[in-house]
């Protein structure tokens, strides 16, 4: 029944191609956004990897800075070279802090895939809603935590690519001032 008016719908829209094309089965939308929400969570988890290879050299380069900065506190041409040069770096550190911070709060909508709504619940209130979940109520769940997901890695990896920008911005002045603290 649900065929036929899927594919008198798309007849009605003037596309009889799709209209002879097979419609999609709920099993197949569950397969379907499962694994488009595992792919949004894998490109979250690759933006965090590439954090977390960032945040160790941006601080070993402010930390070989301070040290060297340390030694020639007196000289006000390369205590500028050093703050100018450690700017895209602390932006570089915003960036990552701003792309690691999880996002705990809802869409305002109450999901029992997301944990922070699913932890507000009781046991027996989430027992009880996840008994009685439709599959119509399980797929509008679901893509709505793909949406959300897509959104956060978007973010993440707009932040990363930031971060990263900022990062290779600093390496030519931080390898310039490096040898500047260094001259004596």
């Amino acid at each position: 029944m649900i065929d036929a008016v899927m594919r008198a719908e798309l007849m009605a829209k003037g596309n009889p191609a799709d209209a002879s094309a097979p419609v999609i089965e709920f099993c197949d939308h569950r397969e379907i956004l499962e694994a488009n929400l595992s792919r949004q969570i894998e490109a979250i988890r690759a933006a965090d990897i590439k954090i977390a290879l960032l945040v160790p050299t941006t601080t070993a380069m402010l930390g070989v800075l301070a040290a060297l900065l340390r030694e020639q506190q007196d000289d006000p041409l390369r205590l500028l070279a050093a703050v100018l040069c450690s700017l895209p770096l602390f932006t570089a550190f915003g960036l990552m802090a701003t792309g690691v911070i999880p996002r705990l709060r809802s869409t305002g909508k109450r999901s029992l895939l997301f944990f922070g709504d699913l932890s507000d619940r009781s046991v027996d209130a989430a027992t009880a809603e996840f008994i009685s979940l439709t599959p119509a109520v399980y797929l509008s769940d679901l893509a709505a935590q793909c949406h959300v997901n897509a959104s956060i890695a978007r973010t993440k990896h707009k932040c990363v690519r930031r971060a990263y920008m900022a990062f290779l911005l600093a390496l030519p002045f931080w390898l310039v001032t490096i040898w500047v603290l260094n001259a004596k």
